[in-house]
């Protein structure tokens, strides 16, 4: 399978973006916008310099596409800017049929990251056993044992840029083996078929 040169211009940039995001995130929980606004335009660039018009208007469409899918996926709570604007240009960069997988794979990524931080000593495991053990017939009732005001856990701040990083590269790996664009599209259409 050959990939054209825009595919490895885009592949690269993906992958920068996301790595360098992926470590500030992890250092500072920012994501800054001296990473995204210049790959936002890049992206542009690069789909205006190989598609004409045409990849404007892919850049705008995933640019859109993705951060709010991720809206809508988070119910509009718990994303930060950068991750918003991380997506818009990731999404600039793949287009939009990429961007909807790359969006989906993040969630995969955001809740093994979050599950991970839950088990983490400190973390809050107790919260996670709790959410699995409602309605179990030995599950103290409501009010009973719950921890003073004082006692209670500190509110873990989750890095979603390595979730992004994590399922744009998902994305990525997929699109580079199968050489196809729309592998997502296909995949869903033969699990509806199943």
């Amino acid at each position: 399978m050959t990939h054209t040169p825009f595919t490895i211009w885009c592949i690269v940039l993906t992958i920068v973006v996301v790595v360098i995001a992926m470590i500030t995130d992890l250092l500072s929980r920012r994501i800054p916008n001296l990473l995204t606004f210049p790959a936002f335009l890049l992206a542009i660039a690069l789909r205006i310099a190989f598609q004409g018009w045409v990849g404007l208007g892919l850049a705008l469409a995933g640019a859109i596409l993705a951060p709010t899918l991720l809206l809508v996926m988070h119910g509009g709570k718990g994303l930060g800017m950068g991750d918003l604007k991380l997506a818009a240009a990731i999404g600039a960069i793949l287009g939009p049929a990429l961007a909807v997988a790359s969006v989906l794979l993040t969630a995969v990524a955001g809740g093994i990251l979050g599950i991970g931080m839950m088990l983490k000593p400190g973390g809050s495991l107790r919260n996670l056993i709790s959410v699995i053990s409602i309605g179990l017939p030995f599950r103290k009732k409501k009010g009973e044992g719950e921890p003073a005001a004082d006692e209670s856990p500190v509110a873990i701040t989750m890095p979603y840029g390595v979730a992004i990083g994590a399922g744009s590269l998902m994305t990525l790996a997929v699109y580079w083996w199968t050489g196809n664009e729309n592998w997502f599209l296909s995949f869903v259409g033969i699990a509806g078929k199943l």
